[in-house]
């Protein structure tokens, strides 16, 4: 079995995950996390636009045949096109393809161009290219200089996009050939480790999700206990995880306390040390004093493309397509719901705002769950937005956050699991509220859903599920801390 240049970053990422990968494969997950699909396909998009910086080229792959795209790269580096694009290779026991190779006549090399939807050059594209360097000069392809294509956040659209302002090149040549030594010695040991009979053992540190997240999470955590070191608030340092698997510490509860040093991690660790709830009833009742009445529940669905949708955007600023509003006008008053969702293949910025200054008066408090997004939005609305940026403006001056009860620690329980974030407290406080049942349950998806929802190729028919399944998951939001505030006034 080849080593490819995926495998070996596994490897460099933790041996047993490569081990796995070629001898277990069947316990990778059946399907992929939408998520980590929604990268893949956003950076074979940003792709496309790449290839048009190399006018000429020509695609040596064919489909999922390997072996016939081997070898048109073959013949295609007898021809020397202006550029080949998906050029693979395989010698040695080692496998690439490479996003974009290009003749330089000068040198008479070959250079690597490797494409990322990053907006910079990041430490992990490093070993990447100094792989594809390697293999493609081991099956006797001289290797020049090695560039990263990636996106240029300042590129604002205006009409078509401009791919030449889009992508940025960097040439990091000098990074890549210093790294390749020890590549070399890597290499040797990942191979080593596909002649492994046995699964290799491996600690259980940060490697797990860092760079990405392994496919093997699942199999190698199967005997990590709930509430265990690894989920200390915080996060411990990998020294500190050793030092505790060193004396056989795994629960959370038995890590000595003076390790425990800050605050938010210290309340954690006596929620689930002491399984006593602390409430603060005085730090709360001063934190909701603040509130005016009415009451206004809002929360933005955003979606932040690599390649902006529409002019006047940059690559990854969020768009901010949707909102769900609770509105109570008195304590006790019933609740007033309002809704806003763009439906079009259009900026929403406009629509959205006109709609939501409708609904909000002049007075009264708006209450968010993690005011910074929240404020951010409204910033950049104001800005996109002139004739509306008073009354974001207001909205930011007027905002309470409901998430400092218990990001401050007012309201702390183990079953929060160390964190203040929505999807954590709600089931504690409120359980017969639920994300599980929805069909779009996190924020994730509903991003790329909406981005589905308004493709004009999306049939009419699934436009419409999906519109509906947009305006439970926002609506569920803010239903959840009109219920967390009744919660905390109730103490």
């Amino acid at each position: 079995m080849n080593l490819t240049k995926s495998s070996y970053l596994k490897f460099l990422q933790c041996p047993k995950a490569l081990w796995l990968y070629k001898f277990r494969p069947e316990l990778k997950p059946k399907e992929t996390d939408p998520a980590l699909q929604r990268r893949f396909d956003e950076g074979y998009y940003v792709e496309s636009f790449a290839y048009q910086l190399f006018p000429g080229g020509v695609n040596a792959e064919e489909d999922d045949d390997l072996a016939k795209t081997i070898s048109n790269t073959t013949r295609l580096l007898q021809e020397k096109p202006p550029a080949i694009f998906q050029a693979a290779v395989s010698s040695g026991g080692l496998f690439c393809k490479s996003d974009i190779i290009v003749y330089n006549a000068k040198s008479k090399k070959w250079d690597i161009y490797e494409v990322k939807s990053s907006t910079g050059v990041k430490d992990v594209h490093l070993p990447d290219l100094a792989f594809q360097k390697l293999c493609f000069e081991q099956a006797g392809v001289a290797i020049g200089r090695t560039y990263l294509v990636h996106i240029n956040n300042e590129y604002v659209r205006q009409g078509e996009i401009a791919p030449d302002q889009l992508l940025t090149i960097t040439n990091i040549t000098w990074e890549v050939d210093e790294l390749l030594p020890d590549t070399r010695l890597n290499i040797k040991d990942a191979q080593k480790v596909y002649a492994l009979k046995a699964e290799p053992q491996a600690r259980i540190l940060k490697q797990c999700s860092s760079p990405y997240e392994c496919d093997f999470i699942e199999y190698c955590w199967k005997d990590v206990p709930p509430e265990s070191i690894y989920d200390l608030a915080g996060k411990l340092s990998e020294e500190n995880i050793s030092l505790l698997l060193d004396q056989g510490i795994i629960k959370l509860k038995d890590i000595p306390e003076a390790m425990v040093t800050s605050a938010r991690a210290r309340r954690h660790y006596q929620a689930v040390k002491t399984d006593q709830i602390h409430i603060d009833k005085q730090a709360i009742k001063e934190e909701l004093s603040q509130l005016k009445y009415p009451l206004y529940f809002l929360d933005y669905e955003t979606f932040s493309p690599a390649v902006p949708l529409f002019d006047g955007w940059r690559p990854y600023q969020p768009i901010t397509f949707q909102y769900s509003l609770h509105v109570q006008t008195a304590p006790g008053a019933p609740l007033v719901h309002h809704s806003f969702l763009a439906k079009e293949w259009q900026d929403p910025s406009e629509a959205l705002a006109k709609e939501l200054r409708k609904v909000i008066g002049k007075k009264g408090s708006v209450i968010v769950w993690n005011m910074s997004f929240e404020k951010a939005r409204n910033s950049e609305l104001g800005e996109r937005c002139p004739e509306y940026e008073a009354f974001f403006n207001s909205l930011n001056e007027r905002i309470v956050d409901l998430m400092l009860v218990f990001k401050k620690g007012y309201y702390v329980h183990r079953g929060f699991e160390g964190s203040a974030s929505l999807k954590c407290v709600l089931p504690v406080l409120v359980p017969k509220l639920s994300y599980e049942e929805l069909n779009i349950s996190e924020g994730g998806t509903a991003s790329e859903s909406w981005r589905e929802m308004i493709d004009p190729e999306t049939t009419k028919a699934e436009s419409n599920a999906i519109y509906n399944d947009l305006l439970q998951y926002c609506e569920l939001d803010t239903k959840a801390m009109v219920e967390i505030l009744g919660k905390l006034q109730a103490l």
